[in-house]
């Protein structure tokens, strides 16, 4: 039997990424399970596609790995799992054997590729870049509501004191507030803006360009052009960190509702 073989440290923390294997190889099913394992992921098993389908229409999956030939008609398949509301954005893994079901995989919009007989080394590593690309794709959907002091420049306000009351990956909502400079700030939208504000805890500082979206009375939204290299890997791994948090107390909230 193979042996998971530990080439990349597992990850401090983990969101709940849930899992959908349509596979009947007992070997494949038995390694995949242990690498998910190290995810705390315990995937659903199904071995037909109708199983598949079924489950695809009543649940979310972040997601979905399928035996390419376990599938009479692969666009078919494809078509119903982009249709569907809630996985038509799941992370999609295929097993393949051959140069034909690698370009029939490609083709279908297959993420990533696991090929047959797979080693337990390339099943953790295609499992930990799914893995890795739930975590990118939730933290693109996530806006974390936070109250942070920040400042703001404009080409016509040079010193703008504002609150940024929620932030995401791609932008942030503001307060506007009054200061000696400014008695009645006023944004426009399409306006160009400089927004600088630090990280909870870490102090870490977020020095964004972006644009104004919208406008409402003392607020504004913001959507980011430009974050400096330097600053963006500690503000992406901190959104990270709030996605895992939100999500775990969104769990332990479900499992008291449900006790």
């Amino acid at each position: 039997m193979l042996q998971v073989e530990k080439t990349v440290e597992s990850p401090k923390t983990t969101i709940a990424m849930q899992t959908l294997l349509l596979c009947s190889d007992v070997q494949f099913l038995g390694t995949t399970r242990n690498v998910l394992s190290q995810l705390q992921v315990t995937p659903k098993v199904v071995g037909s596609c109708d199983d598949a389908l079924s489950l695809i229409e009543e649940h979310r999956f972040d997601l979905i790995v399928v035996d390419w030939r376990e599938i009479d008609n692969l666009s078919d398949f494809l078509c119903t799992v982009r249709r569907s509301k809630l996985n038509h954005e799941c992370v999609l893994v295929a097993i393949v054997r051959d140069l034909l079901d690698l370009r029939q995989a490609f083709a279908a919009g297959v993420h990533f590729l696991i090929h047959k007989p797979p080693s337990a080394v390339q099943i953790e590593r295609c499992l930990r870049a799914a893995y890795g690309a739930t975590v990118a794709r939730r933290r693109k959907q996530h806006r974390e509501p936070v109250n942070l002091p920040a400042t703001a420049i404009t080409r016509t306000q040079p010193s703008l004191d504002v609150m940024v009351a929620n932030v995401s990956e791609s932008g942030a909502g503001i307060r506007l507030r009054a200061n000696r400079f400014t008695e009645d700030p006023q944004l426009s939208v399409g306006e160009e803006i400089d927004l600088c504000f630090s990280l909870p805890e870490s102090g870490e500082p977020v020095r964004a360009t972006g644009r104004v979206v919208w406008t409402s009375a003392e607020r504004a939204g913001i959507q980011f052009s430009s974050i400096p290299a330097s600053e963006r890997l500690p503000f992406e791994s901190w959104l990270t960190a709030c996605v895992e948090r939100s999500l775990t107390e969104l769990s332990e909230r479900l499992q008291a509702a449900c006790a």
